[in-house]
Order: structure tokens, then sequence, then C-alpha cells
């Protein structure tokens, strides 16, 4: 069968075969080239233009090392691949920053990528041309194989490509994980898939680059405040960027691209691109980072309440509750009880058997990372960092 070779900067060359090209030529995998992997973080690390078609590659490659090591039979094989290409050919635009409109209607960009499969004419079609049963696919993608674990688990293809990959883009150099070694202590012990105890260094590396990846890359102050101007202008053209009402067709018509230049073309919005354009960005006055569960709940999750604190602090300050407004991302933490943790197992004469591991490191990067910041446009920064403080109290960094 005849090979193509695709020059990947992070993982060498990926090979593809008839079959696979055939998918990712369809109008719908294509698509991802338009789509960034980390939206606006070009304006604090200028290389970080990649985008979910180069991520998708990497997931695919990884994939495939996987099934070879793991020994699966052929047709499993082609279907993990497939499964590890397609996760995230249902990412709306500008990737998990334009996914919130979809979130609040109770839907996410797997679900997404689920209903493409099903539904999108050319895509099916170039997946059973490959002799695979759309619903094996689903099957991986909806976790109800054990393989489906090196799609979506606590040591998937997923992170395991983007930690490297956003690294190397960013130069930030966080995410500088093993991933072969990993790879190489797997193993399907009791239905399950685990790494060989001997590989607990490697998952450790994994965790603490996954923690400061999220902390100094993509929870980048910057970047965030950036996300959430360009957020607020898409949220003002609910009508437009409508994403879960739309038919498959009409999402697939939307990319980076398009949404830009819808908003640069709305009234209600050009300014917001103008600001972005310029790099004129809001600016961070207060931060606050709480482990575990010291932040209360309802903060990080109700945007109204968000919203009635902003307004105070702006009325403490004397400003426009316009000029005001608050941050609450969190870093979700890493799985530590099954059916979600990493599961090790030790290895004596032939014979493989689950183990439980204490890890501090492990243990620490369990419990979730809150960050609390309040941004502003106005000039009069230390009134707006001074009625922070009184309203959440004193700065933790």
């Amino acid at each position: 069968m005849k090979v193509k070779l695709i020059k990947d900067p992070i993982h060498g060359y990926i090979e593809l075969n008839e079959h696979e090209v055939r998918i990712i030529d369809t109008a719908a995998f294509q698509r991802l080239r338009r789509i960034i992997q980390l939206p606006l973080a070009y304006l604090v690390y200028p290389g970080a233009r990649h985008s979910r078609f180069d991520h998708s590659l990497g997931s695919f490659h990884l994939a495939k090392e996987f099934a070879t090591h793991l020994g699966l039979e052929e047709y499993r094989r082609r279907v993990l691949t497939v499964a590890a290409l397609l996760h995230d050919v249902g990412h709306t635009p500008y990737s998990h920053l334009l996914e919130a409109i979809l979130l609040e209607n109770g839907i996410t960009h797997e679900d997404m990528s689920i209903r493409i499969i099903k539904e999108e004419t050319e895509l099916a079609s170039a997946i059973e041309s490959y002799d695979i049963r759309i619903r094996d696919v689903v099957d991986v993608l909806e976790k109800r194989l054990p393989e489906s674990a090196v799609i979506t688990g606590p040591m998937d293809v997923d992170k395991m490509d983007f930690l490297v990959r956003d690294s190397y883009f960013t130069g930030a150099m966080y995410g500088m994980i093993d991933t072969r070694r990993i790879i190489r202590l797997s193993a399907f012990v009791e239905g399950r898939l685990a790494v060989n105890i001997r590989g607990l260094g490697a998952i450790e590396e994994m965790a603490i680059a996954r923690l400061q990846s999220f902390l100094n890359i993509y929870f980048h102050h910057a970047t965030r405040g950036a996300q959430q101007l360009l957020l607020n202008a898409a949220r003002q053209l609910s009508e437009e960027l409508d994403f879960p009402r739309m038919t498959v067709e009409e999402y697939l018509e939307h990319d980076d691209i398009s949404v830009w230049s819808l908003l640069k073309r709305n009234e209600k919005t050009r300014e917001v691109i103008k600001r972005l354009e310029r790099r004129i960005l809001p600016k961070r006055v207060y931060e606050t980072r709480l482990i575990g569960g010291k932040a209360p709940a309802k903060l990080l999750s109700d945007k109204e309440l968000q919203q009635s604190i902003a307004a105070s602090i702006a009325s403490r300050a004397g400003l426009p509750r316009e000029l005001v407004w608050i941050d609450t991302p969190y870093v979700p933490p890493l799985p530590m009880e099954a059916p979600s943790a990493v599961i090790f197992f030790s290895e004596e004469d032939g014979e493989r058997r689950i183990v439980n591991v204490s890890s501090p490191f492990l243990q620490q990067v369990s419990e979730i990372y809150n960050i609390v910041r309040v941004y502003t446009d106005s000039r009069e920064r230390e009134k707006v960092a001074q009625a922070s403080a009184e309203i959440f109290g004193q700065p933790q960094l």
C-alpha cells in the first residue's frame, strides 16, 4: 500500500497510508488547519500559531505507536488510530475558547466530533472505505472500550502530544516529557490500560509538565485577557454564532478566519478586533491562587455572581461597571482515584498485577488549582487592585 510521509517538528516523519490520507483530505479534517491550537497565545508567545490539524496528526502518530506496542490486532489498530486522528474534528473555531458557547448548552467538542463522524457524508465515506465501521470509531471516542484510554485518559495521546507540541511552539519548555517511555511501559492489565511501576518518574514528569503548562501557557494573564475580549465579542453575535443549534454543514463552515472576519465586519464587535490587532489588552491588577477547595465553587461557575462582584469592585473604585471584569480559570485535577486515575502494574516472572503507588508529586497535583483575577481597562489600576483586595483578600501568588 502506498505510504505518504508528513514531516512533523515534534515526531519526525508521520506515515499515512492511502486510506488515512483520504480521511485527512476531507473538508471536515482540512478545516482543522484553520483552527488555532492556542487561541491568541501568539500575542504572548509569537511562535504559538500551530493548529488543531498539527495536533491531530501528532495524536494519530502516538496512537499508532501505542497500538503497535500493545499488540492490537489489525482492525482494532485501524479503529484506534482513526479515532485519534478525528478526536478533535468537532472543535469550535478558536478551540476551547469558543467551546464555552457549546458548553453553556451542555455540549462538548467531543460531542460535536462524534456528530460530525456520524453525519458528515464525505468523512463517513472515507472512514468506511478503510473497511472501518463508524460505530466502532464512536465506541472508542465514547470510552466504551479498553483502548479508549489511549484517546481519553490520564496518560492519553491527546495530552502527550499537546504538552510537547505547545511547549515547542511557545518556546516555554514546560512540556518536555518522555512519551516513548510511557508508551513502551504500558500494557493492558485486567482489561485496563496501565503503566509499569518503572514508569512512575515519567508519569510524575508529565503531571508536573501539565500543571506548569496550564499556569504559564494556557492561563497566562495576557492571553486570558485577550481571550476574554474575543469571547465577549462572540457572545454579542449570538444569532450568527449559535454553534449549538447549527446543522453539521453550517458548523463546518466556521473556522477562525470566518469568525474573525464576522467580528471585524460587525459594528458591535469591530472595535474589539481593532484592539486585538494592535495588542491593546486589559490589564491584570489582582490575582490570587487557591489550591484545593479553598475557592468558593459558586464563584468559579456562576457568571452572574462574577458580574455582581465585578460591579462591586467598580463601585468601590469609583469606575463604570464595564471597566472591570473577573476571570476564574482553574487547572482541572489529575485523577487519583479509579476509574480515571493512572493505573500502575508490577511484573514478576512474567506475571503482571495491579499495584497501589504512593507518589507525593501526583498527590500534590491532584488537587484543583484555582486562579481568581481581576482585569481593568481603567488608568485607575491601583484603586481597582485595592477594591479587589478588600473583597477577595490580599493576593496569594
